[in-house]
């Protein structure tokens, strides 16, 4: 039998044993990190850092213990209810992919795999429910940003359109605005630059990977960019979105008057961000497309720390 069905038999089908014993208690911690998984604790993790960034912004550098808690709650609770939607949906198509042919739904891990779509759902709710009742408006962005990550970016436009991973950036701007709407339902000119900012980020982070596994993208009928347009267009294109969040991210400092701080780590970070984008031109191969995605997630993360800092230290 299959890679599916070996894994299946060793998660299912070991032998019983008393709970109090070490192997119980590795049975215990490998089937809760299997459920950790489904929530892409990476990829959510720097989605709820930019949101936490955005409270201390909007906030200026001094938001309440209880303001944090329920962002980090609400929001792990959709981002994470919604990867696992994500994982649930996407189940045939990582079956051919490499990168993801060892996934929880894949391997059979957790079966019936309708358990991660009741679960997932049901943490979407009880987020939204969680957020509604401080502040109504962080609950519908956090909703409308399920809603575009599950409905529109899965479920309609990744197996359809090449440009799926741009509209789907919109699901990350929601969870930074979100994080402002906390503190301040106004939402001015800063949130929805520093949202921007993420949006146009998304599609050189993912197009940057998907240069690296296109062939998995092809053999999975996925019409991912890299996987339509060819690498040296795709190349092109990663290029741009980088010079395009670089800009955006230098603008940042002048319109809403951050510190020298600010710009010193943004204009480092995005000097590199954008060799790394010229280099890409010049070898649109892997070698180049994968230190680029690696770096892609430092520099987001660089550049939000960067503004949370700025309201810490007040600018200085």
């Amino acid at each position: 039998m299959g890679t599916a069905s070996a894994n299946q038999r060793t998660f299912t089908l070991a032998p019983p044993v008393q709970p109090t014993t070490c192997q119980g208690k590795a049975s215990w911690l490998q089937a809760a990190i299997t459920y950790v998984t489904l929530t892409k604790p990476r990829v959510v993790g720097l989605v709820l850092f930019t949101a936490v960034a955005a409270v201390f912004a909007a906030d200026r550098g001094a938001p309440s213990w209880s303001a944090l808690v329920l962002l980090l709650v609400s929001g792990f609770l959709v981002a994470g209810g919604a990867a696992a939607l994500n994982h649930y949906f996407d189940r045939d198509i990582d079956s051919a992919m490499s990168r993801t042919r060892l996934r929880p739904l894949v391997t059979g891990q957790i079966r019936p795999p309708e358990i991660v779509l009741g679960a997932g759902s049901a943490m979407i709710g009880a987020g939204v429910l969680v957020a509604a009742a401080f502040n109504p408006i962080m609950a519908a962005l956090l909703s409308t940003g399920a809603f575009i990550y599950v409905v529109v970016y899965t479920l309609w436009l990744k197996r359809r359109n090449p440009l799926n991973i741009v509209v789907g950036g919109l699901a990350g701007s929601c969870a930074v605005l979100s994080g402002w709407a906390l503190v301040d339902p106004g939402l001015g000119v800063l949130p929805l630059l520093l949202a921007a900012v993420v949006f146009l980020w998304t599609p050189a982070h993912f197009w940057s990977l998907a240069l690296v596994r296109v062939d998995d993208y092809r053999r999975a009928g996925v019409p991912m960019l890299p996987a339509v347009v060819g690498a040296q267009q795709a190349a092109r294109l990663v290029a741009v979105h980088v010079a395009g969040t670089v800009a955006l991210s230098l603008g940042l400092q002048r319109v809403a008057s951050l510190g020298p701080l600010y710009l010193a780590l943004a204009t480092g970070g995005g000097l590199v961000f954008l060799w790394m984008g010229a280099r890409l031109i010049r070898h649109p191969a892997p070698a180049a497309a994968w230190p680029l995605f690696k770096f892609s997630g430092v520099y987001l993360g660089l550049l939000f720390f960067a503004v949370l800092l700025d309201r810490v230290l007040g600018g200085t």
